[in-house]
């Protein structure tokens, strides 16, 4: 009776064991579930606020490159009514908006600088050898939106200036990554933006910034706790994960293609691991008055293809 007892009671302790097991096995799967679909559903997120970011910028681009005194200002080369009028634009953006990260570029229909709003150099310098965007815009006379490598990378919105019918040159809205940031800060997102070294050979303006094993960091603000996270687990940036634990903190990248779709820049994001669902939509306030556009008859059949990469 007692042998038959202790018999019955080691087979009671083996199914609780082999139970608890599965059981612990069964949780972690779950667990591993719910992780996955929060990382997919986080990229999901920040992808679309970087497709926000570029059809923002694409429609500054567009809008711009049809005002009659920039186009007037080009077609008779003067550039201090243009910058005039640019600077007109870009101060009402940041007093209504709040968004300083915007700049603009002014393009000859040969492809050279003819003004930027940054800076008072380069004028005339060609960049066929090394903008593609612009390239692509010259050829195809169509708007155009890409992260895009130049002497710096960023997002770049690029769209041809006519005069009449007469192709005369492209306006071009460039925009880097802080606006993202600020915003999924919001959602307790972090992100750094980074830039592999072998492209430092075009991305010349980029040569001083901090180093960060085989990348480049492409902001001059940026978080230094991710930053030094990063630089202690160089294979967090290896990408042969979906994503990396570090604690309770979870490190996935994005790949910020080039206009060739090659991933030249990256966005690292770094969030907290949790089951809870996050909400958030960005606050887009506008605070000026809004006038209204009808077009011509001339506008409405010239509709032109727009792309964004």
């Amino acid at each position: 009776m007692i042998k038959t007892y202790k018999k019955f009671l080691i087979f009671f302790l083996v199914i609780i064991v082999v139970l608890l097991f599965f059981l612990q096995k069964y949780n972690t799967i779950i667990e591993k579930n719910k992780r996955d679909i929060l990382v997919a559903n986080t990229i999901n997120h920040i992808t679309n606020e970087i497709s926000y970011e570029k059809k923002y910028a694409l429609s500054l681009a567009i809008l711009f490159s049809k005002n009659q005194q920039i186009i007037d200002a080009l077609k008779n080369d003067h550039k201090v009514q243009l910058k005039i009028e640019i600077d007109t634009l870009l101060e009402s953006i940041f007093k209504h908006t709040q968004q300083t990260n915007i700049q603009i570029q002014v393009h000859t229909k040969d492809m050279k600088v003819f003004f930027r709003s940054w800076e008072n150099k380069d004028s005339g310098l060609s960049l066929e050898s090394f903008r593609q965007g612009v390239v692509r815009v010259n050829q195809t006379h169509q708007p155009f939106v890409s992260n895009e490598l130049g002497k710096r990378f960023n997002i770049k919105a690029i769209s041809p200036i006519f005069d009449d019918q007469n192709y005369i040159g492209s306006l071009e809205i460039i925009m880097n990554y802080s606006s993202l940031k600020q915003r999924l800060k919001t959602a307790e997102i972090k992100v750094l933006p980074i830039l592999h070294k072998s492209f430092l050979e075009t991305a010349i303006s980029l040569k001083d910034n901090t180093k960060l094993h085989d990348y480049i960091v492409l902001e001059k603000e940026y978080d230094k706790k991710l930053y030094a996270l990063l630089a202690k687990n160089e294979k967090f940036l290896s990408q042969e994960e979906f994503y990396y634990m570090s604690d309770d903190t979870i490190i996935t990248i994005i790949p910020l293609g080039n206009i060739d779709e090659n991933a030249v820049g990256f966005l690292v994001v770094s969030f907290e691991n949790g089951t809870k669902a996050f909400h958030y939509l960005p606050n887009y306030q506008y605070k000026g008055t809004v006038d209204s556009f009808t077009p011509t008859k001339e506008e409405k059949h010239s509709s032109r293809n727009i792309t964004i990469k």
